[in-house]
């Protein structure tokens, strides 16, 4: 058979214009001798459909590969999808939201997706703290897809020892002017007021920018909203406009964040 598929190949590349098919072996014969197919193109085609079927129907599978084992399971429930698509805009717009997104997913029960499992651990492959965090994030899958795929390990040569459980638990402290720290714990009206009224009148400006952040990146939750709405309300003729418009962003994204990871099952 091998043979004839040999001819039937060399023949074809001739074009049947110059030479006539060969032919065909005893088992193909009976289907391609056919007197309707009159011409030497019509009888190729048959033949070659004929021995194509012939040699696919000969092929015999090869051994079965052992079934790869999946990752141990992890009980958590996966978050919902709001939070991981609020993950993809914090890393774009505001990564100083991030240690606390993981943080809340960890301590409220929830597990990250599976298709965020890889771009995570490829972020986090060089800080030792976010790492630790990013590896309970993702449960016994992480350590399965890195046995997979190597490349997602932790980029520090051999694996230093895990930083204590307070240290992971801990959010990093963010500079902050002295001037500024009361607000921290002051109600959501007074720092709303302060916040809204200094960017209307030129008081905070372009310039205090990065601690304005870092201030809004802790305030007491309950403040958010509040901040948010009064940013919100700066008017665009102001000078502060795209300031304030930025910075409610921030505080809005902060408290969508932190609600979308309430504990499982919590209202």
């Amino acid at each position: 058979m091998q043979g004839a598929w040999d001819r039937l190949v060399a023949a074809s590349m001739l074009g049947t214009d110059r030479r006539d098919p060969p032919v065909p072996p005893d088992l193909i014969a009976d289907v391609v001798d056919d007197t309707v197919r009159s011409t030497p193109s019509e009888r190729m085609l048959a033949q070659v459909a004929a021995m194509v079927a012939v040699r696919r129907g000969g092929v015999l599978p090869g051994p079965a590969l052992p079934r790869t084992a999946g990752p141990p399971a992890d009980e958590r429930p996966v978050c919902i999808p709001a939070a991981a698509d609020r993950w993809h805009h914090i890393v774009a717009s505001w990564p100083v939201l991030e240690d606390e997104w993981t943080l809340a997913l960890i301590v409220n029960g929830w597990r990250l997706p599976p298709e965020l499992v890889p771009e995570v651990l490829a972020r986090h492959r060089r800080d030792p703290i976010r790492r630790a965090r990013a590896e309970i994030a993702c449960g016994p899958l992480a350590g399965w897809l890195v046995e997979h795929l190597p490349e997602l390990a932790s980029a520090r040569g051999s694996r230093p020892p895990d930083p204590a459980p307070e240290v992971i638990a801990e959010l990093p402290s963010l500079p902050i002017p002295p001037d500024l720290e009361p607000l921290l714990l002051a109600p959501g009206t007074e720092t709303a007021s302060l916040l809204a009224d200094g960017i209307a009148s030129g008081g905070l400006s372009h310039s205090h920018r990065a601690v304005i952040v870092n201030l809004i990146a802790r305030l007491r939750e309950d403040a958010l909203v509040e901040v948010a709405t009064a940013l919100e309300r700066v008017e665009p003729s102001s000078t502060g406009y795209p300031l304030a418009s930025v910075l409610a962003d921030l505080a809005s994204t902060r408290h969508r964040m932190l609600d979308e990871l309430v504990p499982n099952g919590s209202s």
